[in-house]
C-alpha cells in the first residue's frame, strides 16, 4: 500500500508501507547517549550485483537474490521497475529486457564510471543519521540501498528500507537528461552533492508525514520549514543552495523578498487559503514561482515556512521532536512572533 505524501520535492519520492519482517531493525537501545555515538552506515550497491549478473545466469540467480534482498527485492520488482511477481512464469524474461535494455545496460555503465564508489556522499548520510539518530533514539535507522530504477523515483522509502536512484545524480549535463527533455532546473539538481540531503529529505518526508486534515497554505508552507530546519541540522555543513535546491541567485532572491512575499501572502488573502490550485503554485517544483517573478525560484515561499519555523524556535523552548509532532499550525505562526 502506498503512503500518501502531500507535496512533491525537487525530485520523485515514493513511500511505500510494507511489513519488513525479512529486515532486521537496528538496535537503538544504546541510542541515547546522542552524538558522540557513532556508527557505520552501509550503502548497499545493489544496481552493481544486479547488472553484474551474466544474462545466461538470470533464472538460476533469482532466488539468490530474492534471498539475500528479501522486501527490497520485492519493493524493486513489484514497484519500482513493475515487472511483477518472480513467481510468475515470465518473470526471468521481464528481468533479462530489463537489464539487457541498451539505454538501462548503458546507463549502468555511465553509473560505474561516475561512481565507483560512493564514499564521499556515504559519509555525508552517515554523519547526518548520527544526527538524526541522537534527536530520534528511538527510531530506526533504515538499510540504504542504491538502484537503477529505469529513471523513476529519485528516493524510494519503506519501512527500514531507503532507495537511491543513482541514475537520478549523473550530472545536469548527461546526455540522457537532455533527450528526455528534462528541463534544467531539474537537472541542475541531478548531480553527486544532491545525493545525500535528497535521501534524507526522503526518509524524513516519511518519517515525519504531511497531516492534511486542515490544508491550507500556511500549513503547507510550515510543513516544508519544519523538514527545511530538521535537514539543517542534519547538515550543519551544508549551503542552504543544496538544502533548499536553490541557485545562489535564487537564494539571495529569496532573503531579499521575505517581507514582499509575505505581504503578498496576506494582502491577497492566500495565507489560509484552500485552493488546491493555489498550494500547487506556491509548493510544487517549478523553475519560478509564478505569483511573484521570473527571478524566483519555484518553492520560494518554503524558505518563507523555514523563517517562521527559525524564529518560533528561537522564541519557544521547543525540543526538535516536539515541534516535528506539532499540528496546530496557525498556534505556531502566532507563537513565532515573525515579523520580516
Amino acid at each position: 500500500m502506498l503512503k500518501r505524501i502531500c507535496l512533491p520535492l525537487f525530485v520523485g519520492i515514493i513511500i511505500l508501507l510494507f511489513s519488513c519482517q525479512t529486515e532486521k531493525k537496528p538496535d537503538n537501545q544504546n541510542s541515547s547517549s546522542n552524538k558522540e555515538q557513532t556508527f557505520q552506515l552501509k550503502v548497499n550497491r545493489f544496481e552493481k550485483e544486479l547488472f553484474s549478473v551474466p544474462v545466461d545466469s538470470i533464472n538460476s540467480e533469482i532466488p539468490n537474490l530474492e534471498k539475500k534482498y528479501g522486501v527490497f527485492w520485492d519493493i524493486f520488482t513489484n514497484k519500482i521497475i513493475n515487472i511483477g511477481s518472480s513467481k510468475k512464469p515470465d518473470f526471468p524474461k521481464y528481468l533479462k529486457n530489463f537489464l539487457t535494455d541498451r539505454y538501462m545496460f548503458m546507463t549502468y555503465q555511465k553509473v560505474m564510471k561516475v561512481y565507483p564508489d560512493l564514499t564521499v556522499p556515504t559519509h555525508e548520510m552517515e554523519d547526518a543519521f548520527v544526527e538524526y539518530r541522537s534527536f530520534f533514539p528511538e527510531k530506526p535507522i533504515p538499510h540504504v540501498y542504491t538502484l537503477i530504477s529505469g529513471y523513476n523515483q529519485s528516493v524510494i522509502t519503506a519501512d527500514t528500507i531507503l532507495g537511491i536512484s543513482i541514475e537520478k545524480y549523473l550530472g545536469k549535463d548527461f546526455e540522457y537528461y537532455q533527450n528526455m527533455g528534462l528541463p534544467l532546473y531539474q537537472r541542475r539538481l541531478m548531480s553527486k552533492e544532491y545525493i545525500a540531503t535528497d535521501a534524507l529529505r526522503g526518509w524524513c518526508y516519511s518519517e515525519f508525514l504531511y497531516d492534511d486534515s486542515a490544508e491550507n497554505v500556511l500549513t503547507n508552507i510550515l510543513y516544508e520549514g519544519k523538514i527545511i530546519y530538521l535537514m539543517k541540522n542534519l547538515f550543519p555543513e551544508k549551503h542552504d543552495t543544496v538544502i533548499m535546491g536553490y541557485s545562489a541567485k535564487q537564494l539571495k532572491w529569496t532573503k531579499e523578498n521575505l517581507k514582499p512575499m509575505w505581504t503578498y501572502l496576506i494582502e491577497n488573502k492566500l495565507v489560509f487559503s484552500t485552493d488546491y490550485m493555489t498550494i500547487n503554485k506556491l509548493i510544487n517544483p517549478a523553475p519560478f514561482t509564478a505569483m511573484f517573478n521570473t527571478e524566483s525560484p519555484g518553492r520560494a515561499v518554503v524558505w518563507l515556512g523555514y523563517q517562521i519555523i527559525d524564529s518560533y524556535m528561537k522564541n519557544n523552548k521547543i525540543t526538535i521532536p516536539a515541534l516535528l509532532a506539532d499540528k496546530n499550525y496557525q498556534g505556531i505562526l502566532e507563537k513565532s512572533k515573525f515579523n520580516p
